[in-house]
């Protein structure tokens, strides 16, 4: 029961509804190890042009993760909301969970905030999983990988800010390592061209229908294989 519990709260977390933006569409699905797990996102209003745009990954799974996840989720929203750049939001958070020295966990984080006048969207990342960009003409862009640390490892990091932009038709993917290190029954792992391609193909959809998709091959790819690391997948189509 008191699994039952924490899974509940942990889906209370996640978004029950998505910002309703003239031109922009949100998608999203968790898909945890175990009965709870350490990965979340987020997608929330700041203000009239600007919306925060959360994924992270705590490590390990199980109770004491979904603990931390939920701190982390907090914190970060928190400092989002008071529309602070995604970098120093970042640095606050981290600075703060270093201070209280608790625990040996830490969470891989990309925060942005995407302004809906123009498409573009501002990011920080810690140590987390570059996101996916397909434009209208199905070009993959992904962003120049930058050195970051995850949250809660050292103390005084300074989180650098990257810049992307989507045009009309461009499709966004922010996700867990889960995805990609997922294996069939064979050891076989899902893989990052896999995943490309994959994306590619769904990028013309709206984004909640391309996020169900991603999730269904994954599944189909899978196999009943046992499950070894959350999935959380997060997206954005421009229309």
């Amino acid at each position: 029961k008191e699994l039952q519990l924490a899974a509940q709260i942990q889906v209370s977390i996640l978004p029950r509804k998505f910002p309703e933006v003239l031109g922009f569409d949100f998608g999203g699905h968790m898909d945890p190890a175990r009965a709870v797990g350490g990965d979340f996102f987020d997608v929330f209003q700041i203000d009239k042009h600007h919306i925060g745009v959360l994924i992270g990954d705590v490590a390990d799974k199980g109770v004491p993760s979904a603990i931390f996840m939920a701190r982390s989720h907090a914190l970060i929203t928190a400092e989002g909301l008071h529309a602070v750049a995604p970098g120093a939001a970042l640095k606050n958070v981290n600075d703060y969970l270093t201070h209280l020295e608790q625990t040996d966990l830490f969470v891989t984080v990309i925060y942005g905030i995407l302004d809906t006048r123009n498409g573009e969207f501002v990011f920080a990342r810690a140590g987390h999983e570059m996101p996916l960009l397909v434009h209208a003409d199905g070009q993959i862009f992904i962003p120049p990988m930058e050195s970051s640390l995850a949250i809660g490892i050292f103390e005084q990091v300074e989180f650098h800010e990257q810049t992307l932009t989507l045009a009309p038709g461009d499709s966004l993917l922010l996700f867990t390592d889960g995805m990609c290190d997922c294996r069939n029954p064979q050891g076989e792992e899902f893989g990052r061209q896999r995943l490309q391609e994959t994306f590619r193909n769904l990028s013309s959809c709206r984004a909640q229908e391309a996020c169900d998709a991603l999730m269904q091959t994954l599944l189909d790819f899978r196999c009943e294989a046992f499950q070894d690391d959350d999935v959380t997948l997060l997206t954005i189509h421009r229309t």
